[in-house]
């Protein structure tokens, strides 16, 4: 049988045969995509582990010597993953969680809906260049304007009321927010978090300090570039601090 076509959207792996591949590779998913690993105990789990890969075989996806075509890429990246880059956004009712693995040149970027039975859904995999990848991840993250504010500060407890309206007034729906991020092999998890919201008005980004003081201040669309190339530059180094 001819192998799955990837296209532009990718290929939809199950749950069960990324657990497969989690198997084969001896390493598990990055944040945040939830591939549990499957079975009760050992005879279960080996159960459902050959069947996923009857599954993949018929789908051109597996071969009698092992994974083939995308499945084969998935299985290459985990073992090489030099880095993440990590994405999740929310909307009113549904939730997406993006994962960029760097290796090699290469980064397979991953995308699961985190809102209904994952079962159904899977993750929905495919390979960009790396130097591609902010672009890619860019076409993600919703377009939405900067808010045009001024800085606003507010106090560990939050209890500074002028702050408090001129959140409201800045935010007065909350029609979505991101979380952006990246871990590197050797260095661990990069401190270049970003967090934002969606309102009426255009999105925001929201900063807490060591001190617990949050800051809430535009964000544009440029600066969210300028974020994505920062977290993907962590991703892909070769060395921790290089």
């Amino acid at each position: 049988m001819a192998a799955t076509r990837t296209g532009h959207d990718g290929v939809l792996f199950g749950l069960v045969e990324l657990d497969l591949l989690a198997a084969h590779a001896g390493a598990r998913f990055p944040f945040p995509l939830r591939v549990p690993e499957f079975g009760r105990i050992a005879d279960e789990r080996a159960v459902l582990l050959a069947a996923a890969g009857v599954t993949m075989r018929a789908r051109g996806l597996a071969g009698e010597r092992g994974p083939l075509g995308v499945a084969a890429e998935v299985v290459t990246a985990l073992r090489e993953c030099r880095g993440s880059v990590d994405l999740v956004l929310t909307g009113p009712g549904e939730a997406l969680g993006v994962a960029a693995i760097v290796y090699r040149s290469w980064a397979l970027l991953c995308r699961q809906s985190l809102t209904g039975d994952p079962a159904t859904t899977g993750v929905r995999i495919r390979r960009v260049a790396q130097n591609a990848l902010v672009d890619e991840l860019l076409r993600i993250v919703p377009d939405v304007r900067g808010v045009v504010t001024m800085p606003i500060t507010l106090p560990p407890d939050g209890g500074d009321p002028f702050a408090l309206d001129e959140i409201g007034a800045v935010l007065p729906e909350l029609l979505g927010a991101g979380q952006l991020g990246a871990t590197h092999r050797v260095g661990g998890r990069a401190e270049l978090e970003l967090s934002w919201l969606d309102g009426p008005r255009g999105r925001v980004r929201v900063d807490r300090g060591d001190d617990g003081w949050v800051s809430v201040n535009s964000l544009t669309r440029n600066e969210m570039r300028y974020a994505l190339s920062n977290v993907a530059m962590v991703a892909r180094r070769e060395h921790d601090g290089s």
